[in-house]
């Protein structure tokens, strides 16, 4: 019998945890963002720096 230690499996689950928690990270910082940027449109409408027509415009480029 061999009683080799072998290191792949535990490399591989390791890369792969990583990238899991790269992804998720990437996704929450974008989505993160893109939550700041709508808020600050919610804000110039209220100020009237845009009008509701140009509001619904520039909220469907960054949701899209």
């Amino acid at each position: 019998m061999d009683h080799s230690f072998s290191f792949f499996p535990f490399g591989f689950l390791f890369c792969l945890t990583l990238f899991c928690f790269v992804g998720v990270r990437i996704y929450v910082l974008r989505y993160r963002d893109r939550t700041r940027h709508i808020d600050h449109l919610k804000e110039r409408l209220i100020k009237g720096e845009i009008n509701e027509a140009e509001y619904k415009r520039l909220k469907n480029l960054l949701t899209n």
